[in-house]
């Protein structure tokens, strides 16, 4: 491609025109997590398949064209990565303050893009628990909508719990692994499911909202009660085997041919639950 052609590329960058990087606040020795004004300096990392740009065969040569580069020298295989923006302009941020960097040029939009796929920086505030991560970036905007996207899972959650039947009650808890629900008040039962939904709102209506879960309530119980034995990933009915998972024992206790040996079990429960 001649550097009359890479000219003619039409591209408008759709990032953000601002953005924020704060810091991890991770305490390190005698408590100290960053001294006051220090900087981390990090370059595009090289992985396998080249260095790791964030730019698209259209960005690489857009951005060509507007520094004045040759064809090819954005390109993951270039050592002008590790030649001159590792060494001429690298992503510095604040260890201590919001680094706020204005994507108003074409050096600031590529070290935005190289930041998304910086190992450690995290993507948003969400994901900066991942490891060797020590910055983030932070988008208020995201983090509202994911705020906003939890309260919503919380407010179906607690809809969810209150048309439960207290027996139902005790099964959905079972799939949360809890144990010894027998004599547990309604006021308790209720209080171990809100604890549940608070720790991942989403899993939790997923959860409960699984067309077996009803099955697979019952087959914890019967873990529980000992009418049904695991070892290891296998589980037992006695001597027979009727699955290698819970989803084998899901599609078990579904078959219509074994409806007589469901329903036994269940008179069982019955009378020990008595």
């Amino acid at each position: 491609m001649s550097k009359e052609k890479v000219a003619t590329i039409e591209y408008v960058f759709d990032g953000p025109e601002v953005v924020k990087v704060k810091s991890v606040n991770r305490a390190g020795f005698f408590g100290i997590s960053s001294y006051v004004r220090s900087v981390t300096t990090l370059g595009c990392e090289i992985s396998k398949s080249g260095y790791k740009t964030g730019l698209s065969p259209v960005e690489e040569g857009y951005y060509e064209s507007v520094l004045n580069l040759k064809p090819g020298e954005l390109n993951r295989h270039s050592k002008w990565w590790s030649e001159v923006f590792n060494v001429t302009t690298p992503i510095r941020l604040h260890n201590t303050k919001t680094t706020e960097l204005v994507l108003d040029n074409p050096i600031n939009q590529i070290k935005y893009k190289v930041m998304l796929e910086q190992s450690k920086i995290a993507n948003s505030e969400i994901e900066k628990k991942q490891p060797n991560v020590i910055f983030f970036i932070s988008d208020d905007e995201a983090k509202a909508k994911s705020e906003l996207e939890t309260f919503s899972y919380e407010f179906e959650g607690s809809g969810l719990i209150h048309k439960l039947a207290p027996e139902e009650k005790r099964s959905t808890l079972r799939l949360f692994g809890k144990k010894g629900l027998d004599t547990m008040s309604e006021t308790m039962l209720n209080a171990q499911l809100y604890g549940e939904l608070k720790k991942d709102p989403k899993a939790f209506c997923e959860t409960v909202q699984d067309k077996d879960s009803k099955i697979k309530g019952l087959i914890e119980e019967l873990l529980e009660k000992k009418l049904l034995t695991r070892k290891g990933n296998h589980f037992y009915h006695g001597d027979d085997l009727i699955g290698h998972s819970t989803e084998d024992c899901v599609g078990y206790f579904n078959d219509i041919k074994n409806q007589p040996v469901k329903l036994a079990l269940q008179t069982k429960l019955s009378k020990i639950n008595k």
